[in-house]
């Protein structure tokens, strides 16, 4: 009996694995083109020299150059340093491009609170010389 269903048993095994199906080849035409071409598809090469409107893009000496011959890039305010002051005259002055205030010495802000004092003294002797009467007729 122990024989019998040892038997049962691979036989079992044996119709399943019969049973398991096998992927049937591809033998459609556009397959056997591509295993059979003379002609290998090639990627597509990047040209060496592209011209776009304003610059030439050029690939020497292992990089990627750009001449830009039409000034199309305008520079910020305050990044060219050639523009004011002869040349290397202005650097352009990274607080003021982003707005941020430069730290300053206490001494600076007793500066500012004289020459504000000064000035609301002007303004004040100057609004008694310009008093203007308006006489109606």
């Amino acid at each position: 009996m122990k024989r019998a269903a040892g038997f049962v048993i691979i036989l079992a095994l044996g119709v399943t694995a019969a049973a398991q199906e096998q992927p049937q080849p591809d033998y459609s035409r556009e397959k056997l083109i591509r295993i059979f071409a003379n002609n290998p598809v090639r990627e597509k090469v990047e040209p060496r020299i592209q011209f776009g409107i304003g610059y030439i893009d050029f690939r020497a000496l292992n990089m990627r150059w750009r001449f830009n011959y039409l000034p199309i890039g305008v520079p910020l305010p305050g990044s060219v340093a050639w523009r004011s002051n002869g040349p290397m005259g202005a650097l352009p002055d990274p607080f003021a491009l982003t707005g941020t205030e430069i730290a300053s010495p206490p001494r600076t802000w007793k500066q500012t609170r004289d020459m504000n004092a000064e000035l609301k003294r002007i303004e004040r002797t100057e609004k008694q010389k310009a008093k203007v009467t308006v006489n109606p007729e």
